[in-house]
């Protein structure tokens, strides 16, 4: 239940602090939580998790708010991708970019200890 609190609130944070800065507004968010827990297994993969619910709850927002499918289908065919496949990037982007930056703080945290 703790690690379900946790993930939801983690969630959160990455979605408001995306929405107030942007994307690079994930590795800091993503690299704060790491270097806080870094006595905690899993923290990388559920930072990961988190970043990727943040911004899917985001894109739901802007998805009910404008034509995102048409930006989809649009961008696709410049990328040579199906929507669904501009979707699967726009969910995994911040997830590996939540990773790195949790592993690379991670490390940075226990090599300073």
């Amino acid at each position: 239940m703790m690690q379900l609190a946790r993930l939801v609130l983690l969630a959160t944070a990455f979605a408001v602090a995306t929405f107030a800065l942007g994307w690079w507004a994930v590795p800091l968010v993503a690299a704060g939580y790491a270097a806080i827990t870094t006595a905690q297994r899993g923290s990388a993969i559920l930072s990961g998790v988190a970043a990727m619910l943040g911004w899917g709850a985001l894109l739901a927002i802007t998805a009910s708010r404008g034509p995102v499918g048409t930006l989809a289908a649009e961008l696709g065919g410049v990328l040579q991708l199906r929507p669904i496949g501009v979707y699967a990037v726009t969910i995994a982007f911040p997830g590996l970019l939540a990773i790195s930056a949790a592993v690379v703080a991670r490390a940075l945290a226990s090599a300073r200890s």
